[in-house]
């Protein structure tokens, strides 16, 4: 190698003084197709004379990287990392690589060195063009549990997507490009366009499956519904994988579901189970219906007849204690036979309306004392109201007009009557002898005097 003579074989082309006073133009102009595709080409020449021209087209962006200040191990102001600068194009930039443009110089610089240039200088060029409608889809069914018929499905999605690496926000641009090319990109001479679809499809891959199941799950949304939501699903989605190519150093454009679908068979079973979970749905219907209707039949039978449900239940009750075949039932019968000539019928009588309204209660079948007198009690569904209410605080069920009733067996009483018709008991005393009416309890006239 002589002193006015350089390896570089776009200078090789230069020959006497010429050679001696060499620079270099950088620039990347792909021709073909092929070259069209690639979206990071590093130079293929390396180590420029200073003074030398990068030149960057209008959709790419150079990095350039020079280790002019080199450091060293003793730990000095250098700290032997390389200068990284980005441009932005179309740009004409004159590098300073602190390599002389002189050869003789910059050769016997070489030469202490083994011929390797003391000031290493690379330039990658990165193609920015924007990649749009770019296909991705899921290669295997994502199992999720269908929210509504609560069955595993397996969901498969296909959709676009579109990338680019930052060119006009400059603030951005650098950072982007060194993430680019140091999580991406690597030592490769020439990553194509090819390689970044296969890497970003494989990221996406990555998460959507994941958040696909979530966003089913959280939206609570079956799958039959699902092409409804596919506008939602790919805002949701979008929003949450910015981030994540971000730290690749990509801009993520645009994310889209086009099909979200489940194969025949997993159709077939949520069909089937929204079909047998509708004839349950009638089928309950039909019944509460039905007992609705009978009910209604049986409340107007009783208020055309003028008697309530609670009167109606005890009056069974009663019957089924006069036919069971006990004891209790031969007293029963004794009583209601004895009561007109004694009054025994009334007070039993009294006492099994009380077993009557216990059965109702779902208490056991037992006597209790009568309800207290600041308590009313509804006749339609046996609630306690408190004293001086109008209508039933549980049904609604407006109370009659306080009537006289026995004291002895609680019968209704008609007005005026002196006795009980249930009963026989006699409602008012006279005296014997003067014929004033006594108050109850009473043992002398208060007229007459006259002992009772």
């Amino acid at each position: 190698m002589g002193l006015f003579s350089s390896n570089n074989p776009k200078e090789k082309q230069h020959s006497g003084i010429l050679g001696a006073f060499s620079v270099d133009v950088i620039k990347w102009e792909p021709e073909f197709d092929q070259e069209a595709s690639i979206i990071a080409h590093k130079y293929e020449y390396e180590d420029f004379p200073n003074g030398s021209y990068l030149i960057v087209g209008p959709s790419q962006m150079a990095v350039f990287t020079n280790n002019m200040n080199a450091g060293n191990s003793l730990g000095d102001d250098g700290t032997g990392a390389s200068q990284l600068t980005t441009f932005m194009g179309p740009c004409k930039i004159k590098l300073e690589t602190g390599d002389s443009r002189f050869a003789p110089f910059r050769n016997l610089s070489h030469a202490l060195t083994g011929g390797e240039s003391a000031f290493h200088s690379t330039v990658y060029f990165i193609n920015t063009t924007y990649m749009n409608e770019l296909s991705w889809g899921t290669q295997a069914p994502v199992v999720v549990t269908d929210p509504e018929e609560d069955v595993n499905v397996h969901v498969r999605a296909f959709g676009l997507f579109g990338v680019h690496i930052e060119q006009i926000d400059t603030s951005r641009a650098e950072m982007q490009a060194r993430k680019f090319l140091q999580k991406v990109v690597g030592t490769r001479a020439d990553y194509t366009r090819d390689e970044l679809i296969s890497f970003m499809r494989a990221r996406i891959l990555e998460y959507v499956p994941d958040l696909l199941g979530k966003q089913i799950i959280r939206e609570q949304i079956s799958v039959l519904k699902i092409s409804a939501y596919l506008s939602e699903f790919s805002k949701a989605i979008y929003t949450s994988l910015i981030e994540h190519f971000d730290s690749f150093g990509l801009t993520l454009d645009n994310f889209s579901f086009h099909n979200i679908n489940v194969p025949d068979e997993d159709l077939r079973i949520i069909n089937e189970a929204k079909i047998q979970r509708k004839k349950n749905r009638i089928e309950a219907e039909g019944v509460a219906a039905k007992m609705d209707i009978e009910s209604a039949a049986r409340a107007r039978m009783r208020e055309r007849e003028g008697y309530t449900y609670q009167q109606e239940h005890s009056f069974n009750v009663m019957q089924a204690a006069a036919e069971n075949e006990g004891t209790s039932s031969g007293f029963m019968g004794a009583g209601m036979g004895l009561g007109m000539g004694f009054g025994v019928g009334g007070a039993f009588g009294a006492n099994m309306s009380s077993i009557a309204q216990n059965s109702i209660a779902g208490t056991p079948v037992a006597p209790h004392p009568a309800p207290a007198a600041d308590q009313k009690i509804c006749s339609h569904c046996g609630t306690k109201n408190a004293a001086g209410v109008k209508f039933c605080s549980n049904c609604g069920e407006m109370f009659p007009a306080a009537e006289s009733v026995c004291p002895d067996c609680g019968a209704k009483l008609i007005p005026g009557a002196k006795f009980c018709s249930n009963c026989g008991h006699r409602l008012s005393l006279t005296c014997p002898s003067c014929g004033t009416e006594l108050m109850p309890g009473a043992k002398f006239c208060a007229e007459c005097g006259t002992k009772i």
